[in-house]
């Protein structure tokens, strides 16, 4: 399945580190949120919302557990991914080389570090707006940075892929 990559370590630089740290920011953040208003919120919470922002499925406050929860998970597993896995491991949708191979995996380390801050970003974004919903502050709704915000994460893989065209293959 994988290609023969060159085996060249390359750990994530002190920019990604930095990432990394944001979004664990972001993940305790979240728990932070949702512990701070829980006490607070009705005991049936809007769960689920339509394109329009709209409420369309409820359930008990102790559901808004799973968005800090399953942000911690993924966040955890996603990091990992990014710095424990070897990079040459990956799949690339270039040659990789001995002369590219650093490069290559170094813009594929920042890509995996940026698609997670995003993630962690939208977890918390998510949490924040069910909270919002649920203490019927109806005047301001953050549908539009979720949507934002699942544009830039899908865009950013391609934005890594067309930079590791450009690296030069010899």
């Amino acid at each position: 399945m994988f290609k023969n990559h060159p085996k060249i370590d390359v750990e994530p630089n002190d920019f990604d580190r930095k990432l990394i740290l944001a979004g664990w920011l972001l993940v305790a953040l979240n728990f932070i949120l949702v512990f701070s208003f829980y006490a607070s919120l009705p005991e049936v919470i809007p769960t689920h919302f339509n394109i329009k922002g709209e409420a369309d499925g409820f359930g008990n406050k102790s559901t808004l557990w799973v968005l800090p929860i399953l942000n911690l998970v993924m966040y955890f597993g996603m990091t990992m991914l990014a710095t424990k896995m070897k990079p040459w491991n990956f799949n690339y949708p270039t040659k990789v080389t001995e002369k590219n191979a650093s490069k290559i995996y170094a813009i594929s380390i920042r890509m995996l570090t940026w698609l997670n801050l995003g993630i962690a970003l939208i977890f918390l974004v998510i949490s924040l707006n069910a909270i919002l919903m649920a203490k019927e502050v109806n005047h301001f709704s953050i549908g539009w940075v979720i949507i934002v915000l699942l544009l830039a994460i899908t865009l950013g893989p391609f934005i890594s892929i067309f930079k590791m065209f450009k690296v030069p293959k010899s």
